[in-house]
C-alpha cells in the first residue's frame, strides 16, 4: 500500500491479516495523502512539546469485564497526562457515557479543542469496522498526530510482537499492548450502579467489582515504569472509591454537553436569520 518499505510494517501487526480493501478505500477518503501525514508527524513528533496519550480499545461487547478500561481515559487524565480513547461506540459504552452527555451528536467537536479544553478526548467510533479494520484504523489516527507519545493498544487480536519494535523506532513513539479476555465477564453496563461503582459506599459486589476494574487499569500506569503492581492498583483503587473518576466524567460530560447546546443554538440562530 505505502511506497516507503518501512510504513508497510503497520499492515503486518496482526497476525495472519493485513489491510482490508474496505480499510484502504475508507483510509483514501479519510486522508488527502496517508504517507505524507504519516511522514510529516514522524518528523515532527521530535520537535513536538505536548505528549498525548492515545488509547485504543477493540470493540467492548455485552457483559464484558474490559468494559474497565472505558475508565482509563479519567484515569490518566487524573495523573496529569493528556489522553484521547479511541473505541467503537457500542451499547455497553453508550450505556455509561449517554448518562452524563449526548454522545451520539459529538461528531461535529473538533478533537484539539475539546483536548486543549480539558486535555482528555473520546472518540468514538462507529460500529460497523471489523475488529482488524478498527485497529489499524486507530492505529494509524495515532501515529498521524505529531503529539503523540504513547500508543496503548487495549484488544483481544493476537498481534505480532516482533515487528513493534520496528514501528516503535521508526515513528519514535511507544507502544504498549495490552492483551484482553473477551470470556471474562461481568453485568450489563445498564445495570451498573454509577453511585456504588465511583462513590466510597459499596456493596459486596461493587467491591469486587472495582478491585476488578483497577486491576485491569493498574497495567496501563506500570507500562510508566514507576509503579510496582500494588502501587498501581491501589492508586486506581483509591480513585474509584474518593470519587475522582466521577469528578473528571461529570466535569467531561458537562463540557461537551454545553459545547453541544452552543452549537445547536447558532445552527439554529443561524437557520431563522
Amino acid at each position: 500500500m505505502f511506497v516507503t518499505e518501512k510504513l508497510n510494517i503497520i499492515s503486518t501487526l496482526i497476525e495472519r491479516q493485513g489491510f482490508s480493501e474496505k480499510l484502504q478505500k475508507m483510509l483514501g477518503q479519510h486522508y488527502v495523502n496517508l504517507e505524507a501525514t504519516l511522514l510529516r508527524a514522524k518528523v515532527l513528533r521530535e520537535f513536538s512539546t505536548s505528549r498525548v496519550q492515545y488509547i485504543a480499545q477493540s470493540t467492548i461487547q455485552t457483559e464484558q469485564a474490559n468494559l474497565g478500561f472505558l475508565f482509563a481515559p479519567f484515569i490518566l487524565a487524573n495523573l496529569n497526562q493528556s489522553v484521547i480513547y479511541h473505541s467503537p461506540a457500542t451499547a455497553p459504552v453508550l450505556s455509561i457515557l449517554g448518562r452524563y452527555y449526548q454522545v451520539g451528536q459529538i461528531q461535529n467537536l473538533k478533537i484539539d479543542e475539546v483536548l486543549s479544553a480539558l486535555n482528555l478526548y473520546l472518540d468514538l467510533a462507529e460500529t460497523s469496522f471489523s475488529e482488524a479494520d478498527f485497529f489499524y484504523f486507530s492505529l494509524i489516527k495515532a501515529l498521524c498526530r505529531s503529539d503523540v507519545s504513547q500508543i496503548f493498544l487495549i484488544t483481544d487480536l493476537k498481534l505480532d510482537i516482533a515487528q513493534f519494535a520496528e514501528v516503535e523506532k521508526f515513528f519514535k513513539v511507544v507502544i504498549h499492548y495490552i492483551e484482553t479476555d473477551p470470556q471474562d465477564k461481568i453485568a450489563e453496563a445498564a445495570e451498573l450502579n454509577m453511585r456504588q461503582l465511583f462513590f466510597k459506599n459499596k456493596d459486596d459486589q461493587y467491591i469486587a467489582l472495582c478491585e476488578k476494574f483497577s486491576k485491569l487499569n493498574a497495567q496501563l500506569l506500570q507500562c510508566y515504569g514507576i509503579y510496582s503492581q500494588g502501587q498501581a492498583v491501589q492508586l486506581v483503587e483509591d480513585m474509584f472509591y474518593a470519587e475522582h473518576i466521577y469528578e473528571k466524567l461529570s466535569v467531561y460530560g458537562e463540557y461537551i454537553q454545553t459545547r453541544l447546546q452552543h452549537d445547536e443554538h447558532n445552527i439554529n440562530a443561524n437557520f431563522l436569520a
